[in-house]
C-alpha cells in the first residue's frame, strides 16, 4: 500500500473514532453542557473581574457575563477539542514512536488548550469593546489561528518527533 493511501486510511479511521468517542460523551450529558466545555468556561471567566457564569438548565452551554451584562454562550464547539482530535489523527497517522508520542501528546494538548483560552478571553474582550467585530473574530480569525497552531504543532512533529526519543 503506497505511503500516502497508509497515511490517509490511519488519519480517517482514527479522526472517525475519536469524533465517535467524543459524540458519545457528549451525549451522556445531553441535554446539558458537558464537563470539558463547563471546565473551559470556567478558566475563562476566572480573568475577568466582574465575570460570572450562567447555567442554562437544558441547554448545551454556558452564558458567561461581565458586570451583569451577558455576552457570550460557551458550548461544546468552544472547546478546543476538534481541532485536537484533528491533531492527534495526524500525529498517529505520521506514525512515531511511544516515547514521541507520550512526551509530544500531552504538551501538544496543553498548547492547544492554552491558545483556545486566549483566543475565547480575546472573544470576550471584543464582545465588550468592539462588538461589530465580534462575528469576524469568532467565525474567521481565531478558528485559523488556532488551526494555525495545530498546524504548527504537526510541522515540528515532522521535522523533530523523531527526535523525541
Amino acid at each position: 500500500m503506497p505511503q500516502a493511501v497508509k497515511f490517509i486510511a490511519i488519519f480517517l479511521g482514527v479522526y472517525l473514532l475519536m469524533q465517535l468517542a467524543y459524540t458519545g460523551y457528549l451525549m451522556i450529558y445531553a441535554p446539558g453542557i458537558d464537563g470539558l466545555s463547563y471546565q473551559t468556561a470556567k478558566w475563562v471567566i476566572s480573568f475577568f473581574d466582574g465575570g460570572a457564569m450562567i447555567e442554562i438548565p437544558g441547554a448545551a452551554k454556558m452564558q458567561l457575563s461581565l458586570h451583569g451584562k451577558a455576552l457570550v454562550n460557551i458550548n461544546e464547539g468552544c472547546n478546543g477539542l476538534s481541532v485536537f482530535i484533528a491533531l492527534v489523527s495526524f500525529l498517529i497517522a505520521f506514525g512515531g514512536t511511544q516515547k514521541a508520542y507520550l512526551l509530544f501528546i500531552p504538551s501538544s494538548l496543553v498548547i492547544l488548550f492554552g491558545s483556545n483560552i486566549l483566543r475565547l478571553c480575546s472573544l470576550i474582550q471584543i464582545k465588550s469593546s468592539q462588538p461589530e467585530w465580534f462575528n469576524l473574530f469568532h467565525d474567521f480569525v481565531f478558528p485559523t489561528v488556532l488551526y494555525l497552531v495545530a498546524f504548527l504543532i504537526m510541522v515540528v512533529w515532522v521535522k523533530k518527533g523523531e527526535k523525541l526519543t
